[in-house]
């Protein structure tokens, strides 16, 4: 079967814009949805598989009442030779940029010592758990947070 000059090109472009060199595209193990819950809150996490340079993920903190309690969107693209964390709070807080500091095996670190807090955002995946924290100074103070995600189904 031949293969018209022209899909033959848009499959070169293809494979060459999808390929390794794609700093996002290493994040892929943090796809899915996750779920953490303790006492009256379950704090859910969803990411979608990076594409294009980018990924684009959602957490929000619900009650046992079902409301909800916190919500954020959040971001990850390859900008001007950074990977960038860009995550919301809600929809009426501007957004953050916490840059890329640290990349290993299944493990990354943004940060932003800018921001008020936290300055830095860490994931790190171990098998089907996916630990996530927040951390830095809180008003002159360490503080840390940890939401310690299971894989859950996507329904």
């Amino acid at each position: 079967m031949r293969v018209p000059v022209a899909a033959a090109g848009l499959v070169l472009v293809m494979t060459c814009a999808s390929g390794a060199d794609d700093p996002v595209g290493k994040l892929g193990w943090m796809a899915g949805c996750w779920a953490t819950s303790g006492g009256k809150l379950t704090v859910e996490e969803q990411w979608s598989k990076p594409s294009g340079g980018n990924m684009m993920g959602y957490s929000r903190t619900l009650r046992t009442d079902g409301s909800v309690g916190f919500l954020e969107f959040m971001r990850i693209d390859s900008k001007e030779g950074a990977v960038v964390y860009t995550p919301r709070i809600g929809t009426s807080q501007n957004p953050v940029a916490f840059r890329l500091v640290r990349s290993g095996n299944q493990e990354v670190a943004f940060e932003n010592p800018a921001h008020d807090f936290p300055q830095r955002i860490i994931y790190r995946r171990e098998g089907d758990k996916l630990a996530a924290a927040v951390e830095g100074l809180d008003k002159g103070k360490a503080r840390r947070e940890e939401f310690p995600y299971r894989r859950v189904s996507c329904d």
